[in-house]
C-alpha cells in the first residue's frame, strides 16, 4: 500500500498473508503455511484490543440530554434530539421579502389576484 493510503483492499490483504504466512511457518512449504495462516484467522472478526469505550455516567447523559438545553443552544436540535446541523446553529437569511414575524406571507399573490 501506499505511505498515505490506511486501507488495503482484499487481493492486497491476501498478498500479506502469504508473505506472513512464509515467514510465520519457516519448514513448511508456501501453500502448506497458507493453509495454516487461514487456520488461524478462520471465523475470526477484527479485534477489539485498545478500543475506546463508551462510559454511561450521569454527568456525561445530563450534559448530552437536550432536552434541557435552554436559549441558542435549544434550536441546535429537533424534538427527538438530533442535532439539526447549519440550521441549528447559524441564523438562516430569509430571502422571501417578507419582513421576519409578517403572518400573511405569500398571501400577496391571493389578494391581488382575488380582487380582480
Amino acid at each position: 500500500r501506499g505511505k498515505s493510503v490506511r486501507t488495503i483492499t482484499f487481493e492486497q490483504f491476501k498478498e500479506a498473508l502469504q508473505e506472513l504466512s512464509k515467514k510465520r511457518f519457516k519448514g513448511k512449504s508456501d501453500e502448506e503455511a497458507l493453509q495454516e495462516m487461514y487456520k488461524l484467522i478462520e471465523g475470526k472478526g477484527p479485534g477489539l484490543t485498545g478500543v475506546t469505550k463508551t462510559v454511561a455516567s450521569p454527568t456525561v447523559s445530563r450534559l448530552t440530554d437536550t432536552s434541557k438545553f435552554t436559549g441558542s443552544h435549544k434550536e441546535r436540535f429537533d424534538a427527538s434530539g438530533k442535532g439539526k446541523g447549519r440550521a441549528g446553529r447559524e441564523d438562516l437569511v430569509d430571502n422571501s421579502g417578507y419582513v421576519s414575524g409578517y403572518k400573511h406571507a405569500g398571501t400577496y399573490d391571493h389578494k391581488v389576484q382575488g380582487n380582480k
